[in-house]
């Protein structure tokens, strides 16, 4: 009989290194969710940037995306994460 059986320091290590294996997949869980908050944080600022763009644009050219200037301070206004999208 080998002497580590019912040691209770290998018994503990034995759990630890268990625990270990599932690291890397939390790890790589967390990256995910990072870069997908971060893929949102610039998507929100893009589209920000965007509408505040439209603007800048004159009369003729809101009428050539088929927007009216109303139409276009509204769309500027709007608060992103108030989830008003029509």
């Amino acid at each position: 009989m080998p002497e580590h059986v019912g040691d209770p320091a290998l018994d503990r290590l034995g759990r630890l290194r268990e625990k270990a294996s599932a690291l890397p997949p939390l790890a790589s869980g967390l990256r995910s969710l990072a870069a997908t908050a971060v893929y949102a944080v610039k998507t929100a600022a893009r589209r920000s940037k965007m509408r505040r763009d439209m603007l800048t644009l004159s009369d003729d050219q809101l009428r050539d995306v088929g927007l009216s200037r109303d139409a276009a301070l509204r769309e500027a206004e709007r608060i992103a994460w108030r989830g008003d999208w029509t």
